[in-house]
């Protein structure tokens, strides 16, 4: 079963309604799904970095979902692309990628 690590910003509420939605749709089809905003406690601040980066390591793909990115967002693919993990991204038609991200996801390792 392929693990997939939804990154994905927690800042904007249409973030926080799709994510839960794409993973269940990933779910739904066989795969297992980490989703932060529901697999890490959002209380526990001093875990979160620990927590989110053993998923990213333990990941076998990450969907970054590029609309309304913030920060973490860069951090979390750049991380994925040292590691040399596959990074999918899921933007808006029309949604500009950031330069740096978007060169990784184009060359990422499939």
């Amino acid at each position: 079963m392929k693990k997939i690590y939804i990154d994905s910003t927690l800042k904007n509420e249409w973030n926080v309604k799709f994510n839960p939605r794409l993973c269940s749709a990933l779910e739904e089809r066989g795969f297992s799904c980490y989703l932060p905003q529901r697999d890490t406690n959002q209380l526990d601040r001093e875990k979160i970095f620990d927590s989110n980066k053993d998923a990213i390591k333990a990941a076998d793909v990450i969907t970054a979902i590029a609309n309304n990115e913030s920060p973490n967002w860069g951090v979390e693919v750049g991380y994925a692309f040292g590691l040399q993990k596959r990074i999918v991204a899921v933007a808006a038609t029309g949604h500009k990628i950031p330069l740096m991200a978007k060169h990784i996801v184009n060359t990422s390792p499939h």
